[in-house]
């Protein structure tokens, strides 16, 4: 990347300082007796160095206009005659817009202020001009001095709408007016007019005499309180306050100076009251100081706008590579999170279950012995709301039996078998009668199955002849010569 310096002009000749990350260094002074041969030399010695001119001179002029709102091209053309009007004899002329005026705030006729900054002797700047132009080499921008004021105003603290600021140089002391942190008046006093005298007395009797000059001008009310900021080196603050002393005018505040340089960005120390090395810094780092040069000056510049074309879309397209890399490497470290977390999860749920498995009682059993034993069960499961259903329909069969008594009912579950189920016994008491015994036990066999649905099987308590179809083993009777029989009767689930 090409070196910036700043090519300082004063009355004194042209000072070439190199401007770098904050650290200004002062290479080589010019005598205006070397004129431009010697710049030219220096030119060829730095072929690639980019330049800034910053003038500093006592032949300035600056005035104030009012524009009515126009449009951009009317604006031009109005600037221009406006311009012409001023009859200025300079092709060293620039303008600043101020804003609209306080009036058109206020709800009057509205115009734009407009600062016109123009160097009265142009000789002083064109015999250093014609060393770029017969070199051909292009300067970055022409620049007063003056408005470097301007980006000073933000670093001061509690700037008031109307003030003055005061600070010095090698070139002499140069008191600026700013009005709404916008600079409105600029006045150097060279130092060889104030040869001799001392420097804070000077500052005191200049800033009173461009006050007066301002008043005159009606750019500042006459009984106003105006506040002067003089920018000092700490160890000059009790002189400043000696020589300096507050009236019903001018109230005097002294500005640490190396401490504002420090706020500025600067790096270099400072080391008394010069302000050189400020100005020179902010010089290179302001972007929007108005122009001075003319146009045929700057035309040269153009060339490089293609080169600043590509520098500016490589660089955009660099950010934008850096801006999705940015974002594809964040969701990558979350999705990255996101995977840790659920791994972390799972293998707390896996310790969770081996934990409650430690803690579960060991079964007493195999599992198919279990799972056996659980059939059984559920095969058993209906019968566990009992025989009344059974009962019922035993009871409807009883009746329709006369002389049969019902004498004892048990009933049992079988869950041992291959298929578990309910048996219900009975014991029946048949008539006194002997004659058809064997056609009664097999109507009521028939009329059991018949209402149960359950084929009945038994044996008899008490002898019966060979055709009965229930086998006696060999039993008598009861007291009143009534046979006894014990049935078994299955019992469907319910």
């Amino acid at each position: 990347m090409a070196e910036r310096h700043i090519l300082y002009l004063d009355s004194t000749g042209l000072q070439i300082a190199r401007v770098s990350r904050g650290q200004v260094s002062l290479e080589k002074h010019l005598d205006p007796a070397d004129g431009p041969p010697a710049l030219a030399t220096w030119l060829r010695g730095n072929p690639k160095v980019r330049c800034i001119l910053l003038t500093d001179l006592p032949d300035e002029s600056y005035h104030l206009e009012a524009l009515p709102p126009v449009g951009r091209r009317d604006r031009r053309q109005l600037i221009a005659r406006r311009q012409a009007q001023l009859r200025l004899d300079t092709p060293y002329i620039t303008h600043q817009s101020l804003g609209r005026s306080a009036e058109a705030q206020a709800g009057g006729a509205p115009h734009e202020k407009l600062l016109f900054a123009a160097i009265n002797r142009p000789a002083a700047l064109q015999t250093w001009l014609a060393a770029f132009q017969q070199s051909q080499r292009a300067l970055d921008g022409v620049h007063l001095a003056s408005h470097v004021a301007t980006h000073l105003a933000p670093q001061l603290p509690g700037l008031p709408p109307l003030a003055l600021l005061v600070w010095a140089s090698p070139t002499g002391l140069r008191v600026s007016c700013l009005n709404a942190g916008q600079l409105r008046f600029s006045r150097l006093t060279p130092a060889s007019a104030a040869a001799g005298a001392e420097p804070w007395q000077t500052c005191h009797d200049e800033t009173r005499r461009t006050h007066q000059y301002l008043v005159g001008q009606r750019a500042i009310d006459r009984n106003q309180p105006t506040p002067v900021y003089v920018l000092a080196h700490p160890r000059d603050h009790a002189a400043l306050a000696s020589a300096c002393r507050d009236t019903g005018e001018l109230q005097f505040q002294a500005i640490d100076l190396p401490a504002l340089a420090r706020r500025c960005g600067l790096h270099s120390p400072i080391e008394d009251s010069d302000s050189l090395p400020l100005l020179l810094h902010l010089a290179s780092r302001s972007r929007r100081l108005p122009q001075l040069a003319p146009s045929a000056l700057c035309r040269p510049q153009h060339l490089l706008a293609p080169t600043t074309a590509l520098g500016a879309l490589a660089a955009a397209l660099l950010a934008g590579s850096l801006v999705v890399t940015a974002h594809n490497l964040l969701e990558a470290n979350q999705l990255r999170q996101q995977a840790d977390s659920a791994l972390a999860e799972s293998l707390a749920e896996e310790a969770r279950a081996r934990s409650l498995q430690g803690t579960a009682p060991r079964l007493p059993l195999p599992g198919d012995a279990l799972k056996a034993d659980l059939a059984r069960l559920t095969a058993l499961q209906p019968f566990s709301t009992g025989l009344m259903a059974f009962l019922h329909r035993l009871a409807d069969a009883l009746d329709t039996l006369p002389g049969v008594e019902l004498t004892a009912l048990e009933w049992a579950l079988t869950p041992d078998t291959p298929q578990p189920g309910a048996t219900a016994i009975i014991e029946l008491r048949l008539a006194a009668t002997r004659s058809a015994r064997p056609d009664l036990i097999r109507h009521l066999l028939t009329t059991l199955h018949h209402h149960t649905g359950s084929s009945a099987h038994g044996q008899a308590a008490s002898p019966l002849d060979d055709q009965s179809p229930i086998h006696s083993p060999g039993g008598q009777a009861d007291a009143d010569g009534r046979q006894v029989i014990r049935l078994e009767l299955p019992v469907s689930p319910p």
